[in-house]
């Protein structure tokens, strides 16, 4: 009974420790891409899984512009609420993410001028591998913009 407990404890400090080095190298790739002002390596640690052209050149035009006069003052992932679900709509559409998310890495920046502001993105795995992940258009929301949709509930 008790060597059970400990091979239960050692299971459960070896995961925390895997999920700790997993979250502390996305933090670490992030980090340094910003730092050298890298938006390709930024863009790498990004789920673009079934983004449309558009939502991605946005997307990484404003991660661009986010280098201009301005440092990360802090960054870390904690952990979402079960049953998180950040979806929204916008011009009629459903957007949700493309993975399922089990962070949420919080970024907080420093300007040139000493203003602080912060950016909030949802990280999960993807293939393996713990990613930031994108919006996509949901796929209810593309049978809903379908005329010939037999989806009542649209």
């Amino acid at each position: 009974m008790l060597r059970n407990f400990f091979v239960t404890i050692l299971a459960v400090v070896i995961s925390s420790t895997a999920i700790a080095d997993e979250n502390s190298l996305l933090v670490q790739k992030y980090l340094n891409s910003f730092a050298s002002r890298d938006a390709a390596g930024i863009f790498q640690l990004i789920n673009w899984e079934g983004v449309d052209k558009q939502s991605r050149a946005s997307l990484q035009k404003y991660i661009k512009s986010g280098f201009k006069g301005r440092q990360i003052r802090r960054i870390y992932i904690e952990p979402v609420a079960e049953g998180t679900d950040p979806s929204y709509v916008q011009d009629g559409k459903t957007y949700e993410l493309n993975l399922k998310p089990t962070g949420q890495l919080n970024i907080v920046y420093i300007s040139n001028k000493g203003k602080r502001s912060s950016t909030q993105l949802f990280v999960g795995q993807h293939n393996g591998e713990l990613m930031i992940g994108s919006a996509v258009v949901a796929p209810e929301s593309l049978a809903c913009g379908n005329p010939e949709s037999k989806n009542k509930s649209c």
